[in-house]
């Protein structure tokens, strides 16, 4: 897949926040996914106002009956800036509330961050195991459906933040 430079990041923190606009939780940054040095997941957001408190993963499902939490993750204290933890053991802060496992190959998975009082959230991520496979130590994959990009780790902390 080709980097993608910073536009995507805006236009996927646009549409996100289009998409979102009718729910009841705002939208107070951009979730995004990267690799390990071993290849294995790291979760990355950007908060661009306010603060999350935790993130979660699920498998992403058309039937919402069918979507299940996979993982999930609370910090011990209230996240701002940039934060980025290996999913599979996040140390510095994190509870793992419910690990994870293994990713299946073909099934969509989405990554977001929450916040304890539901007052914010941010936009989600979308990935694929085989989407995991194309990235390298330092690209941030975020978006989802028609909007995703993937863009250097820089880039995005300096770009994820300029819409809102």
């Amino acid at each position: 897949m080709p980097i993608r430079r910073a536009p995507l990041v805006a236009t996927a923190a646009v549409g996100a926040v289009s998409l979102l606009s009718g729910c009841t939780v705002p939208i107070a940054g951009v979730a995004g996914v990267t690799v390990g040095r071993d290849g294995s997941p790291v979760g990355v957001i950007a908060i661009c106002r306010e603060h999350v408190d935790g993130a979660t993963l699920y498998a992403d499902a058309e039937d919402p009956e069918a979507q299940k939490d996979l993982g999930v993750w609370r910090h011990g204290a209230p996240l701002t800036g940039l934060i980025t933890w290996p999913l599979a053991s996040p140390g510095d802060g994190w509870t793992v509330e419910k690990p994870f496992g293994r990713l299946a190959s073909g099934q969509v998975y989405r990554l977001y961050g929450w916040t304890e009082d539901d007052s914010w959230s941010t936009s989600g991520v979308s990935f694929t195991t085989k989407g995991l496979e194309l990235l390298t130590p330092g690209q941030v994959r975020y978006g989802s459906d028609d909007m995703v990009g993937t863009v250097p780790l820089e880039d995005f902390r300096e770009k994820a933040c300029e819409e809102f």
